[in-house]
């Protein structure tokens, strides 16, 4: 099985990144490959040109993201790890996705019927886990549109059928017990994963 970890956090001491590494030191113990991508220490440019030169059609091919498009092919399993800012990730992560999750790399609507709504997901036999943060009490939390958006119209659309989220509300107030408490949980799932 192998494992990539899409991080996003600008802050290296960041509690996201404290999540990051209970994830990846529990990935470890395990007879596992696991790849972390960190976009903020890529410097990644998350700005999608769109123009006469640069198409939308062409992202599948971008020279830019090559690597990034063959680390996710060679995974089984995408973790994402961020906070949730304003209902969404990082715009760095946005950024990524824009450039990264491209027609006809992780969906087509070649062989679909002529002005079909929904392409062929060719993301099928992978699976995705995000782990993330919001300071936002857990009935927002829980009904999360940012969430919706991401599963259904990001996710399920480019084909990931295992599509899970594992989240901590209402970080702003936690105690230092309960920060604690998440990290181990964190373990425990990607023990799991």
């Amino acid at each position: 099985m192998n494992y990539l970890l899409i991080y996003s956090h600008s802050n290296p001491k960041s509690y996201t990144k404290a999540v990051l590494e209970s994830i990846l030191n529990s990935l470890n113990t395990r007879n596992v490959k696991v790849n972390v991508l960190d976009l903020y220490k890529e410097k990644l440019n998350p700005v999608l040109l769109v123009d006469n030169e640069h198409r939308r059609r062409d992202l599948h091919i971008d020279p830019e993201t090559t690597v990034y498009r063959k680390m996710i092919e060679e995974a089984d399993h995408l973790v994402f790890i961020y906070p949730v800012w304003w209902h969404g990730f990082p715009a760095i992560l946005k950024g990524f996705i824009d450039r990264v999750i491209a027609s006809d790399f992780v969906y087509s609507f070649k062989g679909t019927k002529k002005g079909s709504l929904f392409p062929i997901g060719l993301m099928k036999d992978k699976k995705i886990s995000c782990f993330y943060t919001l300071d936002a009490p857990f009935l927002v939390a829980l009904f999360d549109p940012g969430w919706l958006a991401i599963k259904f119209g990001l996710f399920r659309y480019a084909g990931f059928k295992h599509v899970k989220r594992f989240y901590r509300s209402g970080l702003k107030h936690l105690t230092e017990q309960q920060r604690k408490d998440w990290l181990i949980k964190c373990s425990e799932i990607a023990k799991l994963l």
